[in-house]
């Protein structure tokens, strides 16, 4: 299995761990999405993409994550100690949707992310832009020119939506 391609896109939260966001694709076949590259104590690392563990309310069934107090649903008292424990006693609040097996897959799909954010993080600079946060990365600044190109004529406009969103249409 080879990694054979890597999409960065850098977060723009000053002072967060959370450096940017990666898309991995495997052999041209397959694509995991929301990859995380963070900002460890020894470097960057990555975290797989991960989804909140929920439970069903005992009452009416309603879903809830496991760090609620009351049910969503009917409002009804829930148990604290209702999760499932790691080997060190905690709750699992979160579990990883896909993940590599063994520890060489991991430092593939690792130093692929991490050398293809280092890269964004040198265009950017190179653009003159700016990376804030903490060490060496962490955000992105504005990007000379804005962060868009420019819309094609004959496109509608995002006309109500907030801005850094749209309905989908790219220009």
């Amino acid at each position: 299995m080879q990694v054979t391609n890597v999409k960065v896109k850098l977060t723009s939260v000053p002072g967060e761990k959370l450096c940017a966001y990666c898309t991995i694709t495997l052999d041209n076949e397959f694509v995991i999405r929301d990859v995380k590259i963070i900002e460890g104590a020894n470097g960057h690392f990555v975290a797989m993409p991960s989804r909140k563990v929920t439970d069903r309310c005992p009452t009416c069934g309603g879903k809830n994550h496991l760090r609620a107090k009351f049910c969503n649903d009917c409002g009804g008292k829930l148990d604290p100690n209702r999760g499932t424990k790691d080997e060190q006693g905690r709750v699992k609040l979160h579990l990883d949707l896909a993940h590599p097996i063994n520890q060489e897959c991991r430092q593939r799909l690792e130093t692929a992310a991490v050398e293809a954010y280092k890269v964004e993080v040198t265009g950017v600079r190179a653009a003159g832009g700016t990376i804030q946060g903490g060490g060496s990365g962490g955000g992105q600044g504005p990007r000379p020119g804005g962060d868009r190109a420019p819309r094609p004529e004959g496109l509608p406009k995002d006309e109500g939506m907030p801005d850094g969103f749209s309905s989908g249409i790219h220009g």
